[in-house]
């Protein structure tokens, strides 16, 4: 696992490696569907927003793949690019956005990304 998540809520990953982010606190009275999203300084969507159900438990775990994780880019002269990750629950018509453990309302998060050290092997 490669993704790292500071007190603040802050994501760190290095570009094209996996991870999970796990959130916790959700509602279960219903089935929510729990949308993950990306964008850059301005405010462009990186990638799809990436979505898991709840099946009524507090816990989901939302996998970011390396496919999903190189499509951000890491200019060749900058030590990393910071990229800014939104929460959202949605079931009927409850819509809520969420925050990970020590995030408070109000602040953007950053989504880090390092660049790409080493290919390794492919899935293929």
């Amino acid at each position: 696992m490669g993704l790292n998540i500071d007190d603040r809520g802050n994501l760190y990953i290095h570009q094209g490696d996996t991870g999970d982010v796990v959130v916790t606190g959700i509602d279960t009275d219903k089935n929510y569907r729990i949308y993950f999203g990306i964008k850059d300084a301005r405010r462009v969507t990186v990638g799809e927003e990436l979505m898991v159900e709840s099946n009524f438990q507090p816990t989901v775990t939302i996998r970011l793949e390396s496919e999903y994780t190189d499509l951000f880019n890491v200019p060749v002269d900058e030590p990393f690019s910071v990229y800014y990750y939104g929460l959202k629950k949605c079931a009927d018509n409850d819509v809520d956005t969420l925050f990970l453990e020590n995030c408070t309302y109000g602040r953007l998060y950053k989504f880090v990304v390092f660049p790409k050290l080493v290919e390794g092997e492919s899935n293929e």
